[in-house]
């Protein structure tokens, strides 16, 4: 027996040196064996993430040119030309006009489009299949589809108001600075609205059906369940879906690109579509960059805020 033991012993030190040992103990810490398992994703997120975030901000402090490889330290001018510029101006009051008309009206109808179809009506299935439909279209398909139907002289729309509706001249949806930002923002709902109603509906189906029985025993309204029970009960879901469509509806750009361009005369101009127009057709890089910047703290809140109300609806 002791003969066995001692072949054992010299094999266990063959094998496990001191090194290694220190190794194998450090593999065995759950905190450390954690971080070396992170490590990749980390490199990865500070490659892909990270430099090109910081690549982006150290260009807005820059006078770098599309095609040139010097560029100078400018500090905040690009900042300081936006805020005297009256385009940027304008187009800072069109974002967040945009930005809002497009995410109320979504809200709204999201709300009633999701509460309805909570009903138990006939062919609810269809009903909810096609409304979910727009948002399957791909945005660009929906821009150069309304592009065709808001066309000022053989557009469908037009064609259908003068021939059925007895008006006698055309509307003029894209080239008339009145009403073009509504012509837009129509389109940008329209395809938007099914997001909102398939988050909503998705929360009203996971209330309890008790509460509802018990508001009817004691004799609540429709328009009490839903302001007192449906309402308080998908908050979570309302919040998360209108921030993170606040943040999307606020960066997109294909829409007014396609549709408008930002006119007519910078009545539709938006930041990312400003900073397309410097990027492209004056190749400054810099000032573009500046643009997508300089409400990115905005952003940053509601981003932190998101976050915290989605690990604190995780975590109940």
């Amino acid at each position: 027996m002791a003969e066995i033991e001692g072949k054992l012993y010299k094999v266990y030190t063959k094998k496990y040196k001191p090194g290694s040992r220190l190794w194998t103990q450090g593999l065995e810490n759950e905190w450390l064996l954690g971080y070396l398992l992170l490590f990749p994703i980390f490199v990865i997120l500070v490659g892909l993430i990270g430099y090109p975030f910081i690549s982006t901000i150290i260009f807005s402090f820059q006078n770098k040119l599309i095609g040139v490889k010097e560029s100078e330290w400018v500090g905040l001018d690009n900042y300081r030309y936006l805020l005297h510029n009256p385009i940027f101006l304008k187009t800072v009051v069109n974002s967040f006009v945009y930005t809002i008309l497009g995410v109320g009206i979504k809200c709204l109808l999201g709300l009633t489009t999701a509460t309805v179809l909570n009903q138990p009506i006939r062919f609810r299935n269809f009903f909810r299949t096609l409304l979910f439909a727009p948002w399957a279209i791909p945005a660009v398909m929906t821009a150069l589809n309304f592009r065709w139907i808001y066309d000022d002289m053989n557009g469908v729309l037009n064609l259908m108001l003068v021939r059925y509706l007895g008006r006698k001249e055309f509307i003029y949806f894209l080239s008339d600075p009145k009403i073009v930002m509504f012509s837009v923002v129509a389109v940008v709902v329209w395809q938007g609205t099914p997001f909102y109603s398939m988050n909503f509906l998705a929360g009203m189906q996971a209330v309890p059906m008790e509460l509802y029985e018990a508001a009817e025993i004691d004799g609540a309204s429709a328009i009490q369940k839903f302001f007192y029970i449906t309402i308080p009960s998908i908050r979570h879901v309302i919040a998360i879906t209108v921030l993170l469509s606040t943040i999307w509806t606020a960066n997109e750009v294909q829409f007014v690109y396609i549709l408008t361009n930002g006119g007519p005369d910078y009545a539709t101009q938006i930041f990312p579509n400003l900073a397309l127009e410097l990027f492209q057709g004056q190749h400054l890089l810099g000032r573009a960059v500046a643009v997508t910047l300089i409400f990115f703290p905005l952003f940053l809140v509601a981003i932190a805020f998101l976050t915290r109300k989605m690990l604190r609806q995780t975590e109940l």
